[in-house]
């Protein structure tokens, strides 16, 4: 398997005492995400230049946030449920400051299909890591066909060869 290159930073001491890792890990797979995101930004505002549609603009805030929770989680290694919060805080406060600008609306909905963004990603990495996790527990058991009472079959099944004992053929 390849190996990609890491980069490590040490984090400053005030922050050091509030996370378990030290350092802010910088590799492909922790940046992919990120890159994601602002790309995802990017053209999500591409589009709001030229105006969205009511069902697309709730689509587009649960890619977002999916996103974002995503690309937080990997970047600073944190727990999910601390990277989920972190993401629908955001969300809620770009909601609340959109209701103090001129030609915004806070919304409600829009704040759901936040909360639905974070959902979708914290219960797919928690399916992920809990298929994992049984796939490395459960221990790849021999069958032991004599154990159950049972005797392998000296023959093919249903091989289409007529002189295998089973009584079938192939021959119409």
């Amino acid at each position: 398997m390849v190996q990609f290159p890491v980069f490590r930073f040490k984090l400053p001491a005030f922050i050091q005492k509030r996370v378990e890792q030290h350092y802010l890990d910088i590799s492909l797979s922790r940046v992919i995400p990120f890159i994601s995101l602002i790309t995802f930004g990017i053209l999500v505002g591409l589009v709001f230049n030229t105006g969205v549609g009511h069902p697309y603009d709730k689509v587009i805030h649960i890619g977002f946030f999916a996103l974002l929770t995503l690309s937080i989680h990997a970047l600073f290694c944190c727990r999910l449920r601390f990277s989920a919060v972190i993401a629908f805080g955001m969300g809620l406060a770009g909601e609340i400051a959109q209701g103090f600008l001129p030609h915004h609306e806070m919304s409600v909905p829009d704040t759901v299909a936040n909360g639905i963004g974070v959902a979708l990603i914290v219960a797919l990495i928690a399916l992920l890591r809990s298929e994992v996790s049984q796939a490395v527990r459960d221990p790849e058991e021999e069958l032991n066909l004599n154990q159950m009472g049972l005797e392998p079959l000296p023959i093919r099944y249903l091989s289409g060869d007529a002189s295998d004992g089973s009584g079938f053929s192939s021959e119409k």
